[in-house]
């Protein structure tokens, strides 16, 4: 077997390894830490409106509802 077989070979388990990898379906666990980020995504872009329109309705000189 030539240098060069060697080399391409590993090149082309490596490839494969790695295509594997991108194609694998994520676990259970991979899953649900997802959807709890999402969640936790999804609250604080709500508590960040809530601040943005509590700061308008107090430039405006309103009281903050309660």
């Amino acid at each position: 077997m030539a240098f060069w077989d060697r080399l391409t070979r590993g090149r082309s388990r490596r490839r494969t390894a790695a295509a594997r990898e991108r194609r694998r379906t994520p676990s259970f666990r991979e899953m649900r830490a997802r959807l709890r980020t999402e969640k936790a995504e999804a609250k604080l872009l709500e508590t960040e409106t809530k601040i943005h329109q509590e700061a308008a309705r107090m430039r405006m000189g309103l009281r903050p509802r309660r």
